[in-house]
């Protein structure tokens, strides 16, 4: 059985996070994603978020096919479900000349599913989140930007309404 759930972070800045910018002040939840439906098939979603990606310079480096991967493997149905593995170049080399173990933290997956009344839902990782465990100044100015180009990649997709926290 796959168990999904909602979870909300709450984010304290201190030391070297603290004060970076507004993005994050102290004691405001932060999700772990963003999530909209959007006015699409899920079809046209897919191209939408790989044309949204590409606009901020992101590129899909995997694709996993979650509904066949459940057919196959567990000979079981599943709603559309698509993982896209993205990631920004400049982003991950300044990330790993930060810190070398930060690729285990890679790519930024977008999930883009329909829903059983057909409604098909966008979310993406915030890598602000992320990153969260990388602890310098830098790496936290640098999953600020990503975090940036993300918001601006769901921004672009043609929404129904946006999930709330």
């Amino acid at each position: 059985m796959l168990i999904l759930a909602k979870v909300a972070v709450r984010f304290i800045p201190t030391g070297s996070f603290a004060n970076v910018n507004q993005k994050t002040s102290a004691n405001r939840t932060l999700m772990y994603h963003f999530s909209k439906i959007v006015q699409a098939s899920f079809d046209e979603a897919i191209n939408q978020v790989i044309e949204a990606l590409q606009s901020e310079g992101l590129g899909v480096l995997t694709e996993i096919d979650v509904q066949a991967a459940f057919k196959e493997k567990l000979d079981t149905d599943f709603r559309k479900y698509k993982i896209l593995g993205a990631c920004h170049p400049l982003v991950a080399y300044r990330m790993l000349q930060i810190d070398d173990k930060a690729g285990v933290l890679y790519p930024c997956n977008v999930v883009v599913q329909e829903h059983e009344d057909g409604r098909v839902e966008v979310s993406a990782v915030d890598p602000l989140i992320m990153f969260l465990m990388i602890h310098s100044p830098q790496a936290k100015e640098i999953a600020l930007d990503a975090s940036q180009k993300m918001q601006a990649v769901m921004d672009r997709l043609p929404a129904v309404t946006p999930i709330a926290a």
